[in-house]
């Protein structure tokens, strides 16, 4: 089983429809916002007063502010990470384990620590670890 990296969520906001006859007629429900965040809305935390608020853009700043009493329906939908961005991340280490060491040693990297198996050398840095 392959696992995938969720990258961020988008999210569509739906209105009750104002019109009766639009309901019984099934038309397609259309979002009156569609927005972009790095977590799922959670619909148990969700209260009448509250906002939502998710940015307009993916990776983008600004937000958009929306009361929870105003969405009747959510749609949220993952979008993953590009399967190759592990891939060219690790092929720079890769290539230096093949011509910098013996075929047998071994690389052990995490987001804190690089290690590198039957030598001396050991990497440590909490540099990139995010809270």
């Amino acid at each position: 089983m392959e696992i995938k990296l969720v990258k961020y969520w988008k999210i569509e906001l739906f209105e009750q429809s104002k019109s009766v006859i639009s309901n019984m007629m099934n038309e397609p429900k259309r979002p009156f916002f569609t927005g972009y965040s790095k977590e799922p809305i959670k619909p148990h935390k969700l209260q009448g007063g509250d906002f939502i608020s998710l940015a307009t853009y993916p990776d983008f700043i600004e937000t958009k502010s929306v009361r929870t009493y105003r969405v009747d329906e959510f749609k949220c939908t993952p979008v993953y990470e590009n399967d190759d961005a592990f891939q060219e991340a690790a092929k720079p280490l890769i290539k230096w384990l093949a011509e910098n060491v013996h075929p047998h040693h071994q690389a052990i990297v995490t987001s804190t620590h690089a290690e590198l198996l039957e030598s001396q050398y050991v990497v440590k840095t909490e540099e990139f670890l995010k809270d």
